[in-house]
């Protein structure tokens, strides 16, 4: 039986044979896809719809309305009759479809083509995309003049959407690969008839350029114990080893060479040894002032800004949690979640004044990301500086015992909260929440803020303060471990 390509299946082979492979003949085998995926879908597809505004009228393919093969013989006919702006074109040569989100005709008769992409920056993986697009426009009979990437501006300030774009001539940078085309073309159409799937190694590839959703069947042998987890090996060496079959830490040679830092790694992986620098926890824990806040935001973006003052992929807080604990022992919880579609920045920021205390220490995991949020609404909100500039200058990162003074096997290569929490405190999990991630977490709010159904919407609200409070309430459970561990 034929199976066709699509772009999309075309970079996915170029990522990994196997993926495409499992993609086209075992498509079960991928784990479920995130709801924050689907949002980031969702955007990207409002981001194409803003982009034809920059555009005389066009005549849209309708591709929710039509099948496949209904949009290639729709666009034939457009191009036909005349039609000099095309939305989501779609075309099928040497069996692969492809959808272009802008096509316009010069007065030559050449036509160019436009790439959107919700992203504030050309990165290298749009280029083999323009590539397969081209090479089927132009087996589809038309002349390519230009191809072109249209991409957000990182300097555009709502309300003012008029700059929202920036369009950049791409096509020197097509023309250089292009010529792969047809042969990496061959190589898939005959990879997707196999009856088996391909032996392919792990490795970088499946995270880059984007996060494989087989990654979890790939790896289920495999744990944290991989060559590719060793700290700042440079993907030349990561590749290097993959091709020479070494992918486990136990295959890696005893006299390969590593720097002082890899090599005490590997031996700490292989140990299972815990390390925790008592001096340097209590020097740190020497530095907190009570009342100590445990404080945690939650935040959404938008690759189109819509709030006042706001750029594209600003970081805007619509909840937070704060775990507040006094010397006494003490402990007492505020929090605060925007429940509807208006700007959730100041009634939080007035909430949030009112919660921290005029002095004590700001505890947080991660400092850099609270920082940017409460710098950004100090500049927002001036008549609330003073107080945001406070709380800033307050604040004290859990994450620096973790990456300087507490090294446990159990965390593999990452020291994020996720990580560290199951291994410390196991009884205080995010396994039971419903939502256990941040990324969840602005899914669910954006859901929240827009359904009608008061019943679902109060069990959002629910399981959104439930995971906020997990965060917080998991740095007070660490900070009490790091009081016992002070005396020792």
């Amino acid at each position: 039986m034929s199976k066709n390509l699509s772009k999309s299946k075309y970079l996915s082979g170029l990522q990994c044979e196997k993926r495409l492979w499992l993609e086209i003949n075992d498509p079960d085998k991928a784990s479920e896809t995130p709801e924050y995926q689907q949002r980031l879908f969702n955007q990207g597809k409002e981001v194409g719809i803003r982009a034809r505004r920059y555009f005389e009228e066009g005549y849209l393919i309708d591709k929710d309305r039509l099948k496949i093969y209904e949009c290639v013989e729709e666009t034939r006919d457009a191009i036909a009759r005349g039609e000099s702006i095309i939305f989501e074109g779609t075309f099928f040569y040497d069996n692969t479809y492809i959808m272009s989100d802008i096509i316009k005709k010069n007065e030559d008769e050449s036509w160019d083509f436009i790439e959107v992409k919700s992203a504030i920056s050309i990165k290298d993986g749009y280029i083999p995309d323009l590539a397969v697009q081209k090479y089927v426009l132009e087996g589809s009979g038309l002349k390519i003049n230009k191809t072109w990437i249209m991409y957000i501006n990182r300097k555009c300030v709502y309300p003012d959407l008029s700059n929202l774009f920036v369009i950049k001539d791409v096509s020197n940078w097509v023309e250089k690969i292009i010529h792969e085309v047809s042969r990496n073309m061959n190589t898939f159409k005959n990879l997707i008839q196999l009856q088996n799937e391909p032996e392919i190694l792990i490795g970088p590839h499946c995270n880059k350029p984007y996060a494989c959703p087989f990654k979890e069947y790939c790896w289920q042998n495999v744990g944290n114990r991989t060559v590719f987890d060793i700290p700042k090996l440079g993907d030349n060496k990561k590749y290097e080893l993959r091709e020479r079959g070494i992918v486990l830490l136990e295959q890696l040679p005893n006299d390969y060479p590593l720097t002082g830092v890899q090599r005490k790694y590997i031996n700490w992986i292989f140990n299972g040894q815990t390390e925790i620098d008592y001096v340097g926890i209590r020097k740190k824990l020497s530095e907190l002032e009570y009342p100590l806040h445990f404080l945690d935001f939650e935040t959404d973006s938008y690759a189109i800004p819509r709030l006042n003052g706001t750029r594209p992929f600003d970081k805007t807080p619509f909840q937070y949690s704060c775990h507040i604990m006094h010397e006494n022992g003490e402990i007492e919880h505020f929090e605060y979640i925007h429940l509807d579609q208006t700007d959730p920045r100041l009634p939080l920021v007035k909430s949030l004044v009112n919660c921290i205390r005029k002095s004590g220490s700001i505890i947080v995991y991660n400092a850099r990301f609270e920082r940017e949020v409460l710098k950004s609404l100090a500049k927002s909100f001036p008549e609330h500086s003073r107080q945001l500039t406070s709380i800033t200058n307050r604040l004290w990162d859990q994450l620096d015992i973790f990456k300087r003074y507490y090294k446990h096997p159990d965390f593999g290569n990452s020291n994020s909260l996720k990580s560290v929490l199951p291994v410390l405190i196991p009884e205080l999990s995010y396994e039971e929440l419903a939502i256990r991630d941040g990324n969840q977490a602005q899914s669910v709010w954006n859901l929240m803020i827009r359904t009608e159904n008061e019943v679902d919407k109060s069990q959002m609200i629910e399981d959104l303060r439930a995971y906020c409070k997990r965060d917080t309430l998991a740095m007070v459970e660490i900070h009490k471990l790091f009081k016992i561990e002070r005396n020792k």
